[in-house]
């Protein structure tokens, strides 16, 4: 079974997306056929890796339409990068699982397939606690949470970490937990305040890599292109190449 990671947060406009499609990019680059499973309905991981979302079957057409996961994973970039995004039918899937109960089942044996299909399967969340959420962290091995360098993100992370608790309490297996800094700025006094309140607060959850604020990042995201790809050498890139080596030996340690 692949390695499982769930990046997500409560509140919505910390790097969520940023992370996905650059961790992705990087673990597929090491040769680790990785899938980057866009469970928000604004697609936004989708078309950041320059894929359509509108024309493709994706996870609802494997859940309502019995498409096959072959035919609605989409390549991107490099060989062992793929893509799942919601799908044309996104909007009917939960309203769908709420009315035939059967289908959250089939939404677990989906999961599973994909875990078993893939080295590693990066879970962008969207920010609520929803039906999908829900079902990605159940089926997470880890959960990564980014914090955006701003007060109000500490309020998002409690929330999320209080929601682990809450899926730990109803006897759901619950993923290790690690929390990431982004959008940090070193000359601004704010971003320096929430760090130290972070690692203050954090510290045994805090991943060593910090994202900087950093205007590629966002560029390559509205292009359609990683930054991985578009400006390896960048300040972004290389904090998230020391994210990934993190990750990766989470993976090591899950493994013993």
């Amino acid at each position: 079974m692949g390695f499982v990671v769930a990046i997500a947060n409560h509140k919505g406009g910390v790097g969520k997306t940023t992370s996905a499609i650059n961790l992705g990019t990087l673990l597929a680059l090491t040769g680790r056929k990785t899938l980057i499973l866009d469970l928000d309905l604004q697609g936004n991981a989708t078309s950041g890796l320059g894929v359509r979302k509108e024309d493709k079957p994706g996870l609802a057409g494997l859940l309502l339409d019995n498409a096959s996961l072959a035919d609605v994973a989409c390549p991107c970039y490099c060989d062992d990068l793929f893509v799942l995004p919601l799908g044309r039918r996104s909007s009917a899937i939960e309203e769908e699982i709420r009315s035939q109960p059967l289908l959250m089942e089939k939404l677990e044996t989906i999961f599973d397939q994909i875990a078993a299909a893939w080295d590693y399967v990066l879970l962008d969340c969207p920010p609520a606690f929803g039906i999908l959420p829900n079902a990605a962290l159940r089926q997470a091995n880890y959960t990564c949470i980014p914090v955006q360098c701003e007060f109000f993100s500490i309020e998002g992370l409690t929330a999320m970490l209080k929601r682990l608790q809450e899926l730990q309490t109803s006897g759901s297996r619950t993923p290790r937990t690690g929390v990431v800094l982004t959008m940090y700025t070193s000359s601004d006094e704010h971003s320096s305040q929430v760090m130290a309140e972070v690692q203050r607060h954090f510290s045994p959850l805090l991943h060593k890599a910090v994202i900087p604020r950093d205007p590629v990042l966002s560029q390559s995201t509205a292009l359609g292109i990683p930054a991985v790809i578009q400006a390896p050498e960048s300040r972004g890139v290389r904090a998230y190449l020391e994210l990934a080596w993190e990750i990766l030996n989470h993976e090591k340690q899950e493994a013993r």
